[in-house]
């Protein structure tokens, strides 16, 4: 079953016009096999139900058989994503693809190759279809450390565009349900986990990464992207997920876990067994990485940190010029920006912290003051736009 071509999973539910965009997307896609299945898994009780169905009998599948599974009762969004999740036990693999995606031409040849190279690493849980490129605690851009591969590994369960083995997914079904209690202050987890609405899913399933040291592989192009449609997940429309696809197929080269320099934790900060390998002045050091400045205190398990958080006493000081920001660390970039540092001595005063945070904006955003003509053009451009509206 380890061998047999994945499953298309679609997860829909009250939202016909995103259903029929991620079809039409799927039909566009590049296929070498004839018999794939594609099962839409409908959930029930929205308001326009029936015209989703109709969505999904309309939709002609001409690379294998369609299953179109419409649900008499209401699941929600995370019984019915953990339903959807289940069938990986019927069908040995999936991809699980929730309605508000649209998948690159590549999306099924990316998920075959990467799922038959890592279906028996016991360290990665899953795969993740989309290239994750922003900090999802402070909205910064993110940028993978490059190296030869052609995909890095994170402690994120990612949920816009997964793929699975039935022994990953049923791995972690088996933790769920010895450990359903949701993600609290006690976790080693940034607290912005706690706060997600119960709706949401991936809080716990990223807590599972976590406590059982698995890591999802992320692509460094991305095979979905997302419309950000109004419904469970967003209150309003949004275009902030919106990222390139690759329209080509690519001969991928898959780096071995143990091999690979680009491996994040749940803070999305590099591993300092990582980042000892291209700065080996940190060799001798227990810390771990904070470049972005998202963990407190109760957060650092170790006696040392390498932050982007102000310090009384810094062992090692470093610019934030450099990209991606490891970078100021392996070429030594002299600056105030980011120190290795004890963590009794993080100074948590309000006026260095707030400099801190200014600095680390700067870096991030590429700041540059935009000019009078410039303010006064956008805001203008505001005005007219929002009287149409």
């Amino acid at each position: 079953m380890s061998d047999s071509l994945p499953a298309i999973v679609v997860v829909a539910y009250n939202r016909p016009h995103s259903l029929r965009r991620l079809l039409y997307s799927i039909q566009q896609a590049i296929f070498l096999d004839s018999d794939i299945q594609l099962v839409i898994s409908i959930d029930g009780g929205g308001t326009t139900h029936e015209e989703v169905k109709k969505v999904a009998a309309d939709f002609v599948w001409s690379h294998g058989r369609k299953e179109i599974i419409s649900h008499s009762t209401n699941l929600g969004l995370i019984d019915h994503i953990f339903w959807c999740g289940d069938l990986s036990q019927k069908f040995g693999r999936i991809i699980l693809l929730e309605d508000d995606l649209v998948v690159s031409p590549t999306f099924y040849d990316y998920a075959t190759k990467s799922l038959d190279r890592y279906q028996s690493d016991p360290q990665i849980a899953g795969i993740s279809l989309n290239a994750l490129w922003f900090n999802g605690f402070n909205q910064y851009p993110f940028t993978p450390l490059q190296d030869s591969g052609d995909a890095y590994f994170m402690q994120i369960a990612w949920f816009q565009g997964q793929a699975y083995t039935a022994a990953q997914w049923g791995k972690f079904r088996q933790w769920s349900q010895a450990n359903p209690q949701p993600v609290t202050a006690a976790d080693p987890m940034h607290l912005a986990f706690t706060r997600f609405p119960q709706t949401d899913w991936f809080p716990h399933k990223t807590r599972y990464l976590v406590q059982t040291g698995r890591y999802y592989l992320f692509p460094r192009q991305s095979h979905t992207t997302n419309f950000g449609d109004q419904g469970t997940h967003f209150s309003h429309h949004t275009d902030f997920f919106q990222v390139p696809l690759l329209m080509r197929p690519n001969r991928y080269h898959f780096p071995a876990f143990r091999d690979c320099l680009a491996v994040y934790d749940s803070f999305q900060e590099l591993l300092p067994n990582r980042l000892q390998q291209i700065a080996p002045q940190l060799a001798d050091f227990d810390f771990v990485t904070d470049i972005y400045g998202e963990r407190d205190q109760p957060r650092i398990p170790t006696p040392y940190v390498l932050t982007g958080q102000p310090t009384t006493v810094a062992i090692q000081k470093y610019g934030l010029i450099m990209r991606p920001p490891e970078a100021n660390l392996m070429y030594q970039v002299a600056g105030q920006d980011l120190f290795l540092t004890a963590v009794s001595d993080l100074d948590r005063r309000k006026i260095p912290q707030l400099q801190a945070n200014w600095q680390r904006y700067r870096y991030f955003t590429r700041y540059r003051s935009p000019s009078r003509r410039q303010r006064f053009n956008h805001w203008f451009g505001q005005k007219l736009t929002n009287f149409r509206n």
